[in-house]
């Protein structure tokens, strides 16, 4: 399940080398690293086993000790910017791989007899700094990646987000103009819901709310637009699912002004719009349907109902990714439209409150 965009931090150029498979890859990335030094020193001809061995006992103590130790370093880096963490990291490679060569020419020198120097030790140190030059160049690469992918989905995310703003303005500007000079009282706590509304709308897009803050939301829509068509307007609502169920922010209001505008507005008699939200099996289901006048064409019905549901559809799946459900249907003279989206609820929030009302 994907949330709200959270900020890109810099310790985030390094991969959490605390998890097993981030080890694991490293240690295979290593090993094939030890056969093409063995096989270029030996030039293609003779791969020896006993260098290889040795080679990759060395190598699997650099990489693993720098990884033991950038994973700490990383969970205390969040004042370091960009550059001071890659100069940090580049350090801390190398000075491990210092002391590791410092040992392994110790002990070969006083083990095997062998005749390691300083030039030996020197030019390892050389080999390692290329190396983790290269690798953390790929880790900037990649965070850059994704930063640049991050801004996409952000602007994104903002631009399906403003559609909705500017149809919904005019419809409540409307409302608000229309009861002026009729009911100033009434134009008043109009003004007031529409801010708070457009308090919430202004807000970065993709955010997440609560169920409970998304209906609050939807019931201020509701009242002004109960200002505007009276008794022709009725909303039932049955919600089977916990309050703090997570919601991206603005996805039930656009589908409420929608029945409103296709299936309650033509209609000279009015209409029952029924919203129901359940959370079954990890999945947040949600259901609005709303008649369909008699006098409005099916095509055009159909065609605007689609338009809104775009919107929404777009703004989920930047969010969720493929496993978002939209669906819509008519059935006896009811246009129903359906969301399903994936949200596994915490352990301590597996309650469940149900609340049933008409509006």
């Amino acid at each position: 399940m994907l949330k709200s965009l959270p900020a890109v931090r810099a310790a985030d150029l390094i991969p959490d080398l605390c998890q097993v498979r981030a080890v694991m890859w490293l240690v295979l990335f290593s090993e094939a690293l030890v056969v093409v030094l063995i096989l270029l020193s030996s030039g293609g001809l003779d791969f020896s086993w006993e260098g290889f061995g040795t080679l990759s006992f060395y190598v699997q103590w650099v990489v693993l000790l720098s990884a033991a130790c950038l994973c700490r370093v990383r969970l205390h880096v969040g004042s370091l910017s960009l550059n001071q963490l890659l100069l940090m990291s580049l350090c801390i490679i190398l000075m491990v791989n210092f002391l590791v060569s410092l040992l392994a020419m110790w002990g070969l020198n006083y083990f095997l007899f062998s005749n390691y120097g300083w030039d030996w030790l020197i030019r390892n140190q050389f080999i390692a700094a290329i190396l983790a030059s290269l690798l953390l160049h790929y880790f900037h690469v990649q965070l850059q990646n994704r930063l640049q992918a991050r801004s996409e989905v952000q602007a994104r995310l903002q631009a399906l987000q403003s559609r909705i703003r500017p149809h919904f303005l005019f419809n409540s500007m409307n409302i608000i103009a229309s009861l002026i000079h009729v009911d100033p009282d009434k134009a008043e706590r109009a003004v007031e819901d529409l801010s708070e509304l457009f308090r919430a709308s202004l807000k970065e897009a993709g955010v997440e709310v609560t169920l409970k803050q998304e209906l609050e939301l939807c019931e201020k829509y509701v009242h002004i637009e109960t200002l505007r068509l009276n008794e022709r307007l009725k909303v039932n609502w049955k919600v089977q699912a916990p309050l703090d169920v997570k919601i991206p922010m603005l996805t039930l209001q656009p589908l409420i002004e929608n029945a409103i505008y296709h299936g309650i507005q033509p209609s000279l008699a009015g209409g029952t719009i029924e919203v129901a939200i359940s959370h079954i099996f990890n999945r947040v289901n949600i259901l609005v349907s709303n008649p369909i006048p008699k006098q409005a064409l099916s095509e055009r019905h159909e065609k605007g109902n689609q338009m809104a549901l775009e919107n929404i559809h777009h703004r989920l799946n930047v969010l969720y990714g493929e496993d978002v459900k939209m669906d819509t249907r008519v059935k006896e003279q009811e246009f129903i439209m359906q969301i399903n989206y994936p949200y596994i609820l915490p352990e301590n929030d597996k309650g469940q409150d149900a609340v049933g009302k008409s509006t």
